[in-house]
């Protein structure tokens, strides 16, 4: 997901997908099933739900991406965990994995897809 501005803005003008819904438990309150959201994995980094709050907050940031780029591309006042750790760039088998996907994804829709 590319994080900017633009998709992760401070107040949503609709909701696609509950999430945490407004923090806390509000999830149980509503009887929605599950237990929410485990992740957002962006182009800059990862953010997971704080224990108590289930606010996301960033708890890694990938290879050259600094805490300033995170800040200057969120819409809201983003939160960092005490230990922020670095992404662990992908395996092989895993790059292997994401461009196979990405070349059947790009060809069910048409495009030319596959290694960049």
């Amino acid at each position: 997901l590319k994080q900017s501005h633009r998709t992760f803005v401070d107040k949503l003008a609709f909701v696609t997908s509950v999430g945490f819904g407004e923090g806390g438990d509000h999830r149980q309150q509503l009887g929605l099933p599950g237990k929410g959201p485990v992740a957002i994995i962006t182009d800059l980094c990862i953010m997971e739900p704080e224990a108590g709050s289930n606010e996301f907050i960033v708890t890694s940031l990938h290879p050259g991406v600094t805490r300033e780029q995170v800040v200057e591309n969120t819409g809201w006042a983003i939160r960092f965990a005490e230990q922020v750790s670095e992404t662990v760039a992908p395996n092989e088998i895993e790059l292997t994995a994401l461009r196979a996907l990405e070349a059947r994804t790009a060809a069910a829709h048409g495009q030319l897809g596959g290694e960049e």
